[in-house]
C-alpha cells in the first residue's frame, strides 16, 4: 500500500514511498540552507528499501560538519533537489518534505542546528530545538 508519493517541479523524477516517515526535521544547517535556497530544509526519514524512483535524478556529494558523507540527489532538468543520503545513516533515505503530493504527511518533529538559523526564521515553539544533530 503506497503511503505517500511525489516528485520534482518538471515531472522528469517521481517517487512513491510505502512507510510512513520514521522522522520529519526542520534542518537549519548552513549547508541545507544553501542547498535549498530557503531559510531552513524540512526532510523526512524513511527505509531507502521502501522507496520506488521513476527518473534519473543526479547526485552531488559533499563533507558534513558531523564528518560524515552527504549526497543529494537533484532533477538535472529543473533543478528540484529530492533526496539526500548521510553515509552515518545507511539504508536511510531522506525525502525534501516540499516534493511530496500530499503535504498533510508533513509533521515535522524537531529543528535542528538551530545554531546555524538564520535569526528572523519563525520556529514553532512546541518543537524541540537541538543547537546540532541530536544523539
Amino acid at each position: 500500500m503506497t503511503k505517500f508519493t511525489g516528485g520534482c517541479l518538471c515531472g522528469s523524477v517521481k517517487y512513491t514511498c510505502e512507510a510512513e516517515p520514521a522522522l520529519v526535521m526542520n534542518c537549519h544547517c548552513s549547508d541545507c540552507q544553501k542547498a535549498m535556497g530557503s531559510v531552513f530544509a524540512t526532510t523526512m526519514f524513511v527505509p531507502e528499501n521502501k522507496v520506488s524512483i521513476s527518473g534519473y535524478p543526479r547526485t552531488f556529494s559533499h563533507g558534513a560538519d558531523s564528518g560524515s558523507g552527504m549526497t543529494k540527489l537533484f532533477c538535472e532538468n529543473c533543478g528540484t533537489q529530492l533526496f539526500s543520503k548521510n553515509t552515518n545513516r545507511p539504508g536511510t533515505l531522506g525525502i525534501r518534505a516540499g516534493t511530496a503530493d500530499d503535504h498533510s504527511i508533513i509533521k515535522p518533529t524537531a529543528n535542528i542546528y538551530t545554531d546555524s538559523a538564520i535569526p528572523t526564521t519563525a520556529m514553532d515553539p512546541s518543537l524541540p530545538k537541538h543547537r546540532g544533530m541530536p544523539s
